[in-house]
């Protein structure tokens, strides 16, 4: 991949939705890459793909060093019940991809290459630098194989929520309360309302797949 790309270092720059806003938070998910080991410990498991336990701490070390900045006090953050979120988020993670899966949803090495090369992170003056890259994944200690994958699942699991969500539509009440605000702020106030029934057609249909699945959760190991 990182070779393809070097022979494309002036490949025409434009943004892709949202891929800016992943990459801190990609980082994150991407430093830890499947396990052959039969016998290593799950905090859960989705049908046949697995959470391993040191990916959930991971995980959740950064979440908590994230709100440990905005909470002081260590009880608000115990009442945010981090690592019921944090788990909830994972698994809601590997039933997208495996619903994707099943809908035949794919990213191509193409698309995957165009994606990193028109990431600002990996820019210098605009144009992607195989040198940058190559060093910001030795800094947050991940390998561009891991990157790569990590990323696609990404690109994946975006592509299915946007196919999810485009089911997503106001009702006619909604439509007529948005109607009768005056000021201005109908458009801004429409975005607003559809975003918020986008994600939840999205958490939905997740839930709507979790219940055929066969799903099991090692609460007592993270406990």
């Amino acid at each position: 991949m990182l070779k393809m790309m070097s022979g494309n270092k002036f490949f025409t720059v434009f943004l892709l939705s949202a891929i800016t806003l992943m990459i801190s938070v990609a980082f994150i998910f991407w430093g830890i890459g499947p396990k052959d080991s039969q016998s290593v410990i799950f905090a859960a498991r989705v049908g046949d793909e697995k959470i391993l336990l040191d990916e959930f701490w991971r995980v959740y070390d950064n979440e908590y060093k994230k709100l440990r900045e905005q909470y002081p006090d260590q009880k608000e953050i115990e009442e945010k019940n981090l690592k019921e979120r944090v788990l909830g988020t994972m698994v809601d993670r590997k039933v997208l991809l495996l619903a994707a899966k099943k809908a035949g949803i794919t990213v191509t090495e193409n698309e995957l290459k165009e994606t990193i090369i028109n990431t600002p992170y990996f820019q210098r003056n605009g144009v992607f630098d195989p040198n940058v890259y190559k060093r910001a994944l030795k800094l947050s200690r991940i390998t561009p194989r891991a990157y790569e994958r990590g990323l696609r699942n990404d690109l994946i699991i975006s592509r299915m929520s946007n196919l999810v969500g485009e089911t997503a539509e106001l009702s006619p009440e909604e439509l007529k309360i948005l109607k009768s605000i005056k000021g201005g702020n109908g458009d801004q106030l429409n975005k607003i309302f559809l975003s918020t029934k986008k994600n939840q057609s999205i958490q939905v249909f997740i839930e709507s797949i979790k219940r055929q699945m066969d799903i099991k959760i090692n609460r007592d190991i993270i406990s």
